[in-house]
């Protein structure tokens, strides 16, 4: 590596053959072009590697797997193979502006204070042209802002692009198994570590198509359920209640003066206050995992008043009411199942007798 590179682009790739080669020039396009270019192929099936192997510039480092590990494992090892101090990441059906790499590492260099850096995005469909529809980012809002917002509703953070200090970079990493959520996850640690900064010039050209991972699907609204918890578990390593003041300044006060041992009900009592029934559930079962610690129910009866029958009382239902909704539904299909065999049945047997 160049000892003037500036920052590394991290860029798991899986079978973007057809997409993979315009990234890459848009990249040799840069008007600075102190950057290196990490692309980890994800054991692709297509001729991803082959059209990724017919560019030769020192600055591509190309690493193929033998094996497909998924997106997160892309995002670690390119992050731990990173050699300068900025790392970004860029997904190879996306396309980078010719000024990306000068603004994003302006960015840094001149807000020293900030770990991460964000830029705003022009949405192209599968053929390159743009859906209008632009990704923009919550600028004049501050980070604890971004995360109150992020723990009670949706991600507030677009990942494509976005650049990040790479020390702070390798002590956040996402959990290599998350799928769905590795990058919310990541722009949380984000969030709760230090300062961002926002570009509102749209800098990346953001690939929307029916195969990416936020294309919505069964499978997909699974993984979101199955890895809210994941996420919302890193809430937990917060340790400081006057923090969590700033994130919450109008929720938290019903709590003020609790000792930060009763953190854990805290923020089960604030995901109680979520829109989203998952959340709400991560929450009711963080108080019940607080109550299980030796003293903790006589402690909170103590300084909140809170007994056993107000834990049933906060229980969230829409779960379970969803859950119910459910099963009368395939209840109501299973009988006109039967109902549709039996009309078939008559029918026949009408047939025949018309036919005898």
């Amino acid at each position: 590596m160049n000892q003037d590179t500036k920052i590394s682009i991290v860029c798991p790739s899986y079978n973007h053959g057809r997409f993979v080669g315009d990234f890459i020039r848009s990249l040799l396009a840069q008007t600075d072009g102190r950057w290196e270019l990490i692309i980890i192929d994800d054991a692709s099936d297509d001729d991803n590697l082959s059209k990724i192997k017919t560019f030769n510039d020192p600055r591509i480092r190309l690493f193929a797997r033998a094996a497909n590990r998924g997106v997160s494992a892309g995002m670690i090892d390119g992050v731990r193979a990173a050699g300068s101090p900025l790392v970004a990441f860029i997904a190879s059906d996306d396309c980078a502006a010719p000024t990306y790499v000068e603004r994003i590492t302006t960015a840094l260099e001149t807000n020293m204070a900030a770990i991460v850096a964000y830029v705003s995005l022009e949405r192209v469909d599968e053929k390159g042209s743009s859906i209008h529809k632009a990704v923009v980012l919550p600028l004049g809002h501050s980070r604890t802002e971004l995360l109150r917002r992020s723990f009670l509703g949706q991600n507030q953070l677009p990942s494509p692009g976005m650049a990040i200090r790479r020390e702070v970079a390798l002590e956040l990493l996402p959990p290599e198994g998350s799928v769905q959520y590795s990058d919310w996850i990541l722009q949380n640690r984000l969030l709760m570590r230090g300062e961002v900064v926002m570009l509102e010039e749209q800098l990346v050209r953001y690939r929307v198509s029916s195969t990416s991972l936020s294309a919505r699907s069964v499978a997909s609204i699974a993984r979101d359920a199955l890895e809210t918890r994941i996420m919302m578990d890193d809430f937990l390593k917060i340790q400081d209640m006057d923090f969590l003041a700033q994130v919450f300044p109008v929720e938290m006060k019903p709590y003020a003066g609790l000792p930060l041992r009763h953190l854990p009900y805290v923020l089960g009592r604030l995901a109680l206050l979520s829109e989203i029934p998952e959340k709400r559930c991560w929450g009711y079962e963080t108080i019940m995992r607080h109550l299980s610690d030796p003293g903790v129910a006589e402690s909170l009866h103590a300084h909140a008043g809170f007994t056993h029958r107000d834990l049933m009382a906060i229980t969230p239902t829409e779960a379970a009411a969803r859950t119910e909704e459910v099963r009368q539904l395939r209840r109501r299909l299973r009988h006109l199942r039967r109902l549709a065999l039996v009309l078939a049945g008559g029918l026949a047997l009408a047939l025949l007798a018309l036919l005898r």
